[in-house]
């Protein structure tokens, strides 16, 4: 809580909204600036509908959310866990033609169990330490390299 900050001169306290971010700056607050930004928010927002609201105590940040195809967004934070990239189209960056599947193999270990995250560990190692078959790129994935039968 910022005790007091109701009683602050108003004009000293701004927030920025993007659809991506917002910032809000409280300056000259008895002798110190504070800042609040969050630039990689889990889901787009309306700048028009988001505000900020001075309480006695406190600042609350509104944000806006963008309405979808059938309803409104559901955040589960807010802020995302990966950083956005975007080019100019809105599409994802195409950096590397392999940074697709490292995306793919960081998020299967993020997300995966622990038995996941030790096959993955354990094949990166062995890749590094040139211990795997370099002809068959799933041979350290023990079991995996036919999907299963699938």
């Amino acid at each position: 809580p910022l005790e007091g900050i109701g009683q602050h001169d108003k004009s000293k306290i701004t927030c920025q909204f993007t659809p991506s971010s917002f910032d809000l700056v409280v300056s000259d607050f008895e002798g110190k600036s504070y800042r609040l930004v969050n630039d990689n928010l889990e889901k787009d927002i309306e700048p028009s509908k988001s505000k900020y609201v001075v309480k006695p105590n406190k600042i609350i940040i509104k944000l806006g959310k963008v309405k979808g195809e059938y309803s409104y967004d559901h955040w589960t934070q807010l802020t995302a866990k990966k950083a956005k990239r975007k080019d100019a189209v809105g599409k994802r960056e195409k950096d590397d033609p392999a940074a697709g599947i490292m995306d793919l193999m960081r998020d299967m270990y993020e997300e995966g169990d622990d038995n996941m995250k030790k096959m993955i560990g354990e094949t990166m190692y062995k890749q590094r330490t040139g211990q795997l078959d370099k002809m068959d790129p799933m041979a350290g994935m023990g079991g995996m390299g036919d999907f299963g039968g699938i």
